[in-house]
């Protein structure tokens, strides 16, 4: 039986820990593609692993976890506490972890480290699948009425339900992520969406991404950030994604075989479609439509710091091939 979405997972068991990777310099455990060189400097990650279990991720690759463990980082305070006066105020901290909502909603090691670092004034960026940034939406309302960075991106796939309860059951609708990042748009926060990842021909279609950023549009969003799926080559999250597919998606089997042909050895974070023509035409498309939005399909860099002279702050932007 499908679960509603946003339902609890069951299959979840937590365990609690205490380790110095509670906070660290972004980047620590991924492969140099992957880093977003210019958008954030530091990582804050209260837990390990996710509650959601989308059938796209590559939480299956993580060996410091057993299958269905949420690991909670009991010293995360303690280790931001330690690090955070000798941080360079002009770097931001990636936050993650509200979409352990269960954890979270116990534990609140995330509400106590906005309390940190809105002392410290450090610049601020969340991303989640989950409507709970919403309970500390008057911190983030502090640290952005002290002038500091704060910025709030919530990861979509698509806006069709159908698609949510097959891909990512155990995450709130869709819908709600709008509505909670209208929210925070209305509080004066910076928000976007990153749309990631555009499942070949399930969400890609013309109609399924113009309803997104309309949608997005009229809800605060100020960018949209697309990047297609990634597939191993071979190993857990390589079955888990062609399991779906043979189970709703028979008839894009074959198809995507051909996007993401098997190898025994491959990038751990597997690789994007292998077809230049398909990615250059997504593109293409997305670029058409984020014009017709106003939407850009980069993420904005921090604004430097004025100088003595009183210099506006700087508008670059880092582009859509850095930030994947």
């Amino acid at each position: 039986m499908t679960p509603r979405l946003g339902e609890n997972n069951p299959n979840i068991a937590y365990t609690k820990y205490e380790t110095p990777s509670a906070f660290r310099k972004a980047g620590a455990f991924l492969p140099r593609d992957l880093i977003r060189k210019g958008v954030y400097e530091y990582r804050l990650s209260p837990y390990m692993g996710c509650s959601k279990r989308c059938q796209y991720c590559f939480e299956p690759h993580n060996e410091f976890i057993h299958e269905n463990e949420v690991k909670i980082k009991t010293n995360t305070v303690s280790v931001l506490k330690s690090n955070i006066p000798e941080l360079d105020k002009s770097k931001a901290i990636l936050l993650d972890g509200y979409d352990c909502e269960i954890a979270e909603q116990k534990e609140r090691i995330i509400r106590s480290s906005l309390k940190v670092i809105v002392e410290y004034g450090i610049p601020l960026l969340i991303q989640t699948k989950s409507d709970l940034v919403l309970r500390d939406l008057d911190l983030l309302e502090e640290l952005k009425d002290s002038g500091v960075f704060v910025n709030v991106s919530f990861s979509l796939t698509s806006l069709n339900q159908d698609h949510a309860r097959i891909f990512e059951p155990y995450t709130c609708s869709p819908l709600h992520r709008l509505k909670a990042m209208k929210k925070i748009s209305d509080a004066g926060i910076q928000t976007g969406i990153i749309l990631m990842p555009v499942l070949p021909f399930i969400s890609d279609s013309d109609e399924e991404l113009d309803l997104l950023f309309s949608r997005s549009a009229e809800n605060g969003c100020e960018y949209v950030v697309p990047g297609p799926l990634r597939v191993t080559g071979s190993g857990r999250q390589r079955d888990m994604c062609f399991g779906v597919l043979k189970k709703h998606f028979p008839e894009l089997v074959k198809r995507y075989e051909e996007l993401y042909p098997a190898r025994q050895f491959g990038p751990k974070f597997g690789s994007g479609p292998r077809d230049n023509a398909y990615l250059s035409g997504l593109l293409k498309r997305i670029d058409e439509i984020t014009r017709r939005y106003g939407l850009p399909a980069v993420f904005p860099r921090i604004p430097e710091p004025r100088s003595e002279r009183g210099e506006t702050r700087s508008r670059r932007q880092c582009t859509l091939d850095s930030f994947l």
